[in-house]
């Protein structure tokens, strides 16, 4: 038997919180001697469904996902299960899947109390000294943008493949020298209309274009916001 560990998050304010959770998976595997993964439930990458395929790949015959979130998130343990339901029923094509199983949370394990205790045994860093301003005037001037994108990067939408819609729409904008001051980039939770993802919003022209894959995210960007044409036929309607 072959078991594989995912630890599985939610995505976090900056880049070196996702790089934590990689950290923490490799040091896991070093200690268990079995290959242990991070991925992200929204994002970040690998999703769940990614890290799962590659498990299937790998021919893993059992999963184990660990919910590693702190503190306590009932949201995360509920899209855990819908996440992994929709990749089973989207994999039922007559290939043997492995059997995954979950954990109990981290953030519910009775080791993470003995875990802070060892911590308070340990020295003390004091807090002094000058870290830097906590408040600046260049962090009042709101950006000169002539359009502001939403990327939709919620649990569906993730699924769907909206970490590889972010990654094609950052690279066309800088192959295309268009920063902040032209485009600001905004990645944003559930925008509601989840069976439409990964979706994709341009305003102030309120453009909602949905099944975004990264080839129709790089038009979006040399088409629609280079050159102001939007894409009218990929344009998905209010009702």
């Amino acid at each position: 038997m072959t078991t594989h560990t995912l630890l599985v998050a939610r995505s976090v304010t900056h880049t070196g919180g996702h790089d934590a959770v990689h950290r923490l998976a490799a040091e896991v595997t070093r200690a268990l001697d079995r290959p242990v993964h991070a991925c992200f439930l929204d994002g970040a990458a690998p999703s769940l469904h990614d890290a799962l395929d590659a498990a299937q790949e790998q021919e893993a015959t059992e999963v184990v996902l660990v919910p590693t979130h702190l503190p306590p998130d009932r949201r995360l343990d509920v899209w855990l299960r819908r996440a992994h339901a929709d990749w089973a029923t989207s994999r039922a094509d007559g290939r043997h899947l492995p059997r995954v199983s979950v954990s109990t949370p981290l953030a519910s394990a009775p080791a993470l109390v003995t875990a802070i205790i060892a911590t308070l045994d340990e020295p003390t860093t004091p807090l002094d000294g000058d870290p830097g301003p906590f408040r600046s005037p260049v962090w009042s001037a709101i950006t000169t943008h002539r359009r502001h994108v939403l990327v939709c990067r919620g649990p569906r939408c993730t699924a769907y493949g909206a970490n590889r819609t972010a990654d094609a729409l950052t690279r066309a904008l800088t192959a295309n020298t268009l920063g902040d001051d032209d485009v600001l980039v905004t990645d944003a939770g559930c925008l509601f209309p989840c069976n439409l993802g990964p979706l994709v919003v341009v305003h102030p022209d309120d453009t909602w274009y949905s099944h975004v894959d990264p080839e129709l995210a790089k038009r979006i960007v040399t088409e629609h916001l280079l050159h102001d044409r939007p894409i009218n036929h990929r344009i998905s309607r209010r009702r």
